[in-house]
């Protein structure tokens, strides 16, 4: 299986943290491997996401009906108020852990 690139940009914070961590590791990895390395350790870690599969009573591929009344309009759902700072039991969304990252990362 043939890897995809992969570029990121990060604050020198989180390469200096990273730079740590792969300084106190047996072998030494370079960056881009204790990257890779933390990445699977995190989802490992993770609780993992359900994921939705269509019921056969969606209408499957042709899905008509869904569309149709996906264009009815309907009353905006409220959203629900985000709090400061995640409650420290509940795991966060993959959306929560990527606009905390793109916080953390932006100047």
């Amino acid at each position: 299986m043939k890897s995809e690139r992969f570029e990121m940009r990060a604050a020198p914070e989180l390469l200096s943290r990273i730079d740590e961590w792969r300084r106190v590791q047996p072998d030494l990895p370079n960056r881009s491997q204790a990257i890779r390395r933390l990445i699977e350790t995190g989802l490992k870690s993770a609780n993992p996401m359900p994921i939705r599969r269509p019921k056969p009573s969606d209408g499957g591929a042709g899905g008509g009906e869904k569309r149709q009344q996906a264009a009815s309009p309907k009353t905006p759902k409220a959203k629900p108020e985000r709090s400061a700072q995640p409650a420290a039991s509940k795991p966060l969304s993959k959306e929560a852990q990527l606009r905390a990252l793109r916080e953390a990362t932006t100047p």
